[in-house]
């Protein structure tokens, strides 16, 4: 992700769901991604985190097969860059941007805000 902590959660996610309209990927792929945004989201946002497969496997209760079948697909469609490690060291993880571009996580980011236009022609009798 964007180094300096200007990931927008909401637009990350939002781009990510709608991408799966035009590249589909398994539900495996998709959980995985879930996972890798929620550790580097609570790890503040750095631009590469290491991450134990045993630690995904503890949050997707996959086998380690299954495990390394979505993370290939995330690289593949250029979500993820995955680089091992020699060793038994944990690789390193770096998500890729949906939006390809930085953008502002504070909170008034009009991302965050409903149009109140809409609302008020959605809601009057």
């Amino acid at each position: 992700m964007d180094v300096g902590g200007t990931v927008n959660y909401i637009v990350e996610l939002n781009g990510f769901y709608a991408s799966l309209l035009t590249r589909p990927l398994s539900s495996e792929a998709q959980a995985l991604w879930g996972v890798l945004m929620h550790l580097f989201n609570r790890a503040g946002w750095p631009p590469r985190l290491t991450v134990a497969a045993s630690t995904l496997l503890g949050f997707l209760g996959y086998s380690y097969t299954t495990l390394s079948r979505a993370r290939g697909e995330l690289v593949a469609a250029g979500l993820l860059i995955h680089t091992p490690r020699p060793g038994r060291s944990a690789p390193w993880y770096e998500l890729q941007s949906i939006q390809r571009k930085p953008v502002d996580k504070s909170v008034d980011n009009p991302v965050d805000k409903p149009r109140l236009s809409l609302v008020r022609f959605f809601c009057q009798p």
